[in-house]
């Protein structure tokens, strides 16, 4: 009995120990101006990989999405996608759009960046899905 006990107990704190490397979560923001997005404590492997491969490598390009989303009275838009431009600045992923934010609208932001099959929470209440799980953020102009 107690051997199951031992071997639960450390299961559950290696599952936690692997998710513990990058204690703060992704923060996925308007810039102070709001004509940009900006992505912040991307752990240090990713932010590596990003600054020596962002200007030679396209798909790079494709790790952020950007939908502008009908806000709740407006039944009229559709989804639309918005296209930008990546870049790195100050240890942050900075997305600068083509044509700027309308004030008023809603933006879905979306990224693989720190995406997770399930966190060290959702392992322990049995909730770990089959698929990665973007980070996903919806910022109002």
């Amino acid at each position: 009995m107690f051997k199951y006990i031992k071997l639960i107990i450390l299961l559950c704190s290696f599952f936690m120990a692997c998710n513990t490397t990058n204690n703060k979560p992704l923060s996925i923001q308007f810039a102070a101006d709001s004509n940009k997005i900006v992505i912040s404590n991307i752990n240090d492997a990713s932010l590596f990989h990003l600054q020596k491969y962002i200007n030679t490598d396209s798909s790079y390009q494709n790790l952020v999405s950007v939908l502008q989303t009908p806000v709740d009275d407006d039944s009229t838009s559709m989804e639309m996608d918005w296209p930008g431009k990546l870049s790195i600045a100050n240890h942050q992923l900075v997305f600068t759009p083509q044509s700027p934010f309308i004030k008023g609208k809603a933006y879905l932001v979306e990224t693989m960046i720190s995406a997770e099959f399930a966190s060290g929470k959702d392992i322990i209440e049995s909730k770990v899905g089959y698929k990665v799980k973007p980070q996903q953020q919806l910022l109002k102009r």
